[in-house]
């Protein structure tokens, strides 16, 4: 979860603003666990348990999604998602994959990027993963191997570099509480990278509208892109072709769940990253103030 900075091979959209922040993690990086594990590792959690437990092309009916505020999307109104066919409970393990090495793994990888402190690796490793974790943080990647050795393999890294570590492409690549920390520019090329760093599905755990009061205060502390995430975010989606599935986690905070492939009990597996036409790009050009419900859906809190 920490920001991004300092490599040579510089990303586009590099704020200027990151190694001051960088800094300031460093710096808190020593009681970074105390202030934050309980409240993180029970988000974490429960974003691991819906992961590999929840049929993903379920149909919701009567759950209206989180609205993302989209200034201009190719997506038409809302619709409701359509059933498929009959079939088995559809998890993210269950998905199919069109890498063969992924298939001949002994466990599901996964690659957790701006890993901070290992929070969320943790969670997936005892979920059976086994998983790559990057952070650019040396003092937050030194808490992680002392508090959490077992739990990944840390790598210090860039994370517009998830698609150069070693084992990718990976089953699943995920971000907590990482990319409203980001401008935008880079932002997008960070999501497009993790997208071509996964086989199955891109997990993402951060902010959902409406802005929450005791969060703003802490990342203006923090100077993050909190408020602008919240306004961008569902139109950064759009640009790269990811349709997000969305389970709220708690009052300020879900999981963006974008598997990368559509229901296979009805069509054969498509990759955005890989298509020469993104799922976006097949859907009516008229505006909508939310992503509709086909692409973006959501869950009642457990």
């Amino acid at each position: 979860m920490t920001p991004i900075s300092g490599n040579p091979e510089e990303p586009t959209g590099r704020p200027d603003h990151v190694l001051r922040v960088q800094h300031l993690f460093s710096i808190i990086a020593p009681v970074y666990d105390l202030m934050l594990a309980r409240s993180m590792t029970r988000m974490y959690r429960k974003a691991v348990d819906l992961l590999l437990h929840t049929d993903l092309w379920a149909p919701r009916p009567g759950h209206t999604p989180p609205a993302l505020p989209m200034t201009s999307t190719p997506h038409g109104p809302p619709t409701e998602p359509t059933p498929g066919p009959p079939g088995p409970k559809l998890s993210i393990l269950s998905l199919p994959c069109e890498h063969q090495r992924c298939a001949l793994r002994p466990a599901p990888t996964a690659l957790d990027v701006g890993t901070g402190t290992g929070m969320l690796a943790s969670e997936l490793a005892k979920a059976g993963f086994q998983v790559t974790a990057i952070d650019s943080c040396s003092a937050m990647l030194r808490v992680a191997r002392r508090h959490r050795p077992r739990a990944a393999d840390y790598i210090q890294a860039e994370a517009h570099l998830a698609s150069r570590q070693p084992g990718a492409p990976f089953d699943l690549v995920c971000a907590g509480m990482l990319l409203h920390s980001l401008p935008r520019e880079y932002r997008a090329e960070v999501l497009a990278d993790m997208i071509r760093a996964a086989c199955k599905a891109v997990v993402i755990v951060d902010y959902v509208p409406p802005a929450n009061p005791m969060a703003a205060a802490v990342e203006c502390l923090e100077g993050s892109y909190y408020r602008d995430f919240l306004h961008e975010f569902g139109d950064d989606l759009a640009s790269a072709g990811a349709d997000a599935l969305i389970y709220p986690l708690t009052s300020a905070c879900a999981l963006y769940l974008v598997p990368l492939c559509t229901d296979p009990r009805v069509t054969e597996l498509q990759h955005p990253a890989r298509s020469q036409r993104s799922s976006c790009a097949t859907r009516s050009s008229a505006p909508s103030p939310q992503l509709p419900r086909s692409a973006l859906r959501s869950t009642p809190n457990h």
